[in-house]
């Protein structure tokens, strides 16, 4: 079973750089002609890309396989719905997922060097962090539901929500850098340590993903859409009683999505250290 999984997400990663990386010439050739080219092959690049990608995706499907989400929304699934599911939701929401542990590593391997005071701010800091990550991670859970569902209201919420949020975190990203610059935080430096750098570099990875998603995610902005065109009338008590429930079913992506921007607000005009170490 591990095997299998292993298989998908190279196959992912493998069609994610032919995709986005690879030019239209070398994308039209037949497909086992682009395995056997040597510019794949023997191009450091493509091995300096293609093994971290497939890692990346092997952890997003281990990480939904937890709640039943780690193989096809439906038996009849799309080839653009594969490629979201496994390109985009699997590749951003394991590693997200791995960062969230790093910071919690982060924390307690300082846990001796703490006062209290700062160890539990820390504490809270990494809270802060942990509910923006389930929020993004139970969002693309969502939209996994969405496809499955064939939900048009749905898709369309999250591909919303997904690019108000990336923006919403680039913003904080960036006066995050600009605040510990103009505010000598760190004296000359603008992060404590290396590891924070580091930390600070995948969020902007992440983050840049995210905006990736919004777009890829768009394709399905009228997959779901019926054309009701064709028939004599249009019920409109039927179609009152599907957005009634299309509503109630995904209430929840709007109302995280506004939770999250009042998260950034405040640390924003709060302007407490506690905020920022968890956003940025």
């Amino acid at each position: 079973h591990g095997l299998t999984h292993w298989t998908e997400a190279a196959e992912a990663s493998y069609d994610m750089i032919v995709i986005w990386l690879c030019p239209a010439c070398f994308q039209n050739l037949d497909p086992e002609v682009q395995r056997n080219h040597w510019i794949l092959w023997r191009n450091p690049i493509f091995w300096a890309t293609y093994l971290p990608l497939a890692f990346m995706v092997l952890s997003g499907k281990w990480l939904h396989s937890l709640w039943g989400q780690g193989d096809r929304v439906r038996p009849d699934e799309t080839e653009e719905e594969m490629r979201v599911r496994m390109h985009w939701i699997y590749a951003l929401d394991g590693p997200i997922g791995f960062l969230t542990l790093i910071d919690l590593a982060d924390v307690l391997f300082d846990l001796p060097n703490y006062e209290q005071r700062k160890f539990r701010d820390s504490v809270l800091s990494w809270a802060i962090t942990l509910a923006i990550t389930s929020s993004y991670i139970l969002a693309n859970s969502y939209f996994i539901e969405t496809m499955k569902n064939r939900s048009l209201l749905g898709v369309r919420l999250v591909i919303i929500c997904q690019t108000v949020f990336a923006f919403g975190l680039l913003n904080m990203l960036v006066a995050g850098l600009i605040r510990n610059k103009s505010s000598h935080r760190y004296g000359t430096n603008v992060f404590e340590s290396w590891l924070e750098l580091a930390e600070y570099s995948a969020r902007l990875t992440m983050v840049a993903f995210m905006l990736g998603a919004a777009f890829v995610y768009s394709r399905l902005w009228n997959a779901y859409r019926r054309d009701y065109r064709s028939s004599g009338e249009v019920l409109f008590h039927m179609h009152g009683r599907y957005l009634r429930r299309e509503c109630e079913r995904y209430a929840i992506i709007p109302v995280a999505a506004v939770l999250m921007w009042t998260l950034l607000i405040v640390a924003y005009y709060n302007n407490d250290d506690l905020f920022w170490d968890a956003l940025v």
